[in-house]
């Protein structure tokens, strides 16, 4: 029976994504090579758009510029989901990052859970060493400016 895809990321997973987490991130390059790379600077503003921090200097913004569909896979504790949408420049050069990157917007179109019945995944964490916990601050205001101000009514 094949599995149902949604249009939007469930409460859970938007939760799980509040910045810090690991996702790896799928482009197709402009020779329609598929790459991936794993990425941290990531947030969901709300169920249908996924923020990403991109060196500029890379592959992954390179092929995304070339062609914008992209595929993320969100891996966390009993969480394991598969993102794809299109990517959308939203802000060429961040302020709050260490290094250039650019703020792209993934705007989700199919969400797909690859949990399993049964089976308990534990996700990959990262931390920081002693002596650079200053980069918790730093990553705290990568996510706020990923996050965009607050919504106006």
């Amino acid at each position: 029976m094949p599995e149902t895809a949604l249009k939007e990321m469930p409460p859970r997973l938007v939760q799980f994504l509040l910045g810090g987490q690991i996702c790896v991130v799928a482009t197709i390059d402009e020779q329609g090579s598929p790459q991936t790379s794993l990425m941290t600077w990531v947030v969901a503003r709300n169920p249908h758009v996924l923020t990403l921090a991109v060196d500029v200097r890379s592959r992954s913004l390179t092929a995304m510029r070339v062609n914008p569909r992209v595929a993320v896979e969100v891996l966390g504790d009993d969480l394991c989901y598969g993102l794809r949408g299109t990517a959308v420049i939203e802000k060429e050069i961040m302020s709050s990052t260490p290094f250039p990157c650019t703020l792209v917007a993934m705007h989700v179109e199919e969400v797909r859970d690859h949990g399993a019945a049964g089976v308990s995944f534990v996700g990959p964490r990262y931390s920081f060493q002693p002596g650079k916990e200053h980069r918790g601050a730093v990553e705290d205001a990568i996510f706020r400016e990923l996050k965009g101000p607050p919504p106006t009514i």
